[in-house]
C-alpha cells in the first residue's frame, strides 16, 4: 500500500520538485493505460471524434510519491515525455497530469464519479503556472474547474532529461466539499497523464485505473 510520509519541512520546500525531500522518498511505479473511450455513449455525446480515439495513452507509467508536514499534503509525479508546455496553434496541446480523490466510499475513478458519488481532482497543465485547477466531477463530461484564492492547488514542475517532475499540493483540510486528509487515516488516489505532443486532451489520456488505498502517516 502506498503511503503519505510525514516530513519535517516547510510548505515551500515540500511544494518544490527540486527539493531534496523528494530524493529521499522512493516513488512507487504505477502502470498507465489508455482511457477506454470507444463505445462510451457519454463520451460520444460530448465529442464523436474523441469517442473514436484509439491512439491516445502513450505515457505508460508514472512514478508517485506523497508527503505531508501536518499542514499541506503534496503529491510528486514523474513521467517520461518530451516537453510540451506551450499552445501555439489550435491543433497543438500541452502536457498535463491529475491526481483524483473520491468524495464518497463508492465513487469510481473509471467513471469520473457520478451525481451521487462525485470525485475531486487536482489538475495541472503545462502552461498554467503555479496554481493548478481544483476539479469536481460527477461523471464523464461534467468536470467543473476552479482556481480558488483561499484554497489553491499549488503546482510546480520542471522538465529534466526527458522527464517531467511535478508537485501538486493543498492544505490538509478545507471548508468546501473537497477531499480532506487526516494524519493517521487513509485516503485513496488515482492518476492521469496527458501527452500534448500526441494531441491528448479531455478523455484522451493515460490513467491508472480505479482508486488505490493510501495510508497517511500520523
Amino acid at each position: 500500500m502506498m503511503k503519505v510520509s510525514r516530513v519535517d519541512v516547510s510548505n515551500d520546500n515540500l511544494s518544490d520538485p527540486n527539493n531534496n525531500v523528494w530524493q529521499s522518498l522512493a516513488g512507487e511505479e504505477f502502470p498507465l493505460i489508455p482511457t477506454p473511450l470507444k463505445g462510451n455513449p457519454a463520451i460520444k455525446k460530448i465529442s464523436p471524434f474523441i469517442e473514436k480515439s484509439t491512439d491516445h495513452g502513450v505515457v505508460n507509467q508514472v512514478s508517485v510519491a506523497s508527503a505531508h508536514n501536518g499542514n499541506i499534503l503534496a503529491v510528486h509525479l514523474a513521467w517520461e515525455s518530451e516537453r510540451h508546455d506551450k499552445m501555439v496553434d489550435l491543433d497543438e496541446f500541452v502536457d498535463g497530469a491529475a491526481v483524483m480523490f473520491p468524495l464518497t466510499p463508492n465513487a469510481s475513478a473509471f467513471l469520473m464519479g457520478s451525481p451521487s458519488d462525485p470525485v475531486n481532482a487536482w489538475y495541472w497543465k503545462g502552461n498554467v503556472g503555479e496554481h493548478g485547477f481544483d476539479v469536481i466531477a460527477q461523471g464523464y463530461g461534467t468536470s467543473a474547474r476552479s482556481r480558488s484564492a483561499h484554497q489553491p492547488i499549488n503546482s510546480a514542475a520542471n522538465h529534466v532529461d526527458g522527464k517531467w517532475h511535478l508537485v501538486m499540493s493543498r492544505t490538509l483540510s478545507v471548508e468546501d466539499n473537497r477531499a480532506k486528509f487526516e494524519p493517521g487515516l487513509e485516503t485513496r488516489m488515482a492518476f492521469a497523464v496527458w501527452d500534448g505532443g500526441n494531441r491528448e486532451r479531455a478523455g484522451r489520456k493515460s490513467f491508472s485505473g480505479d482508486f488505490i488505498h493510501v495510508d497517511i502517516d500520523p
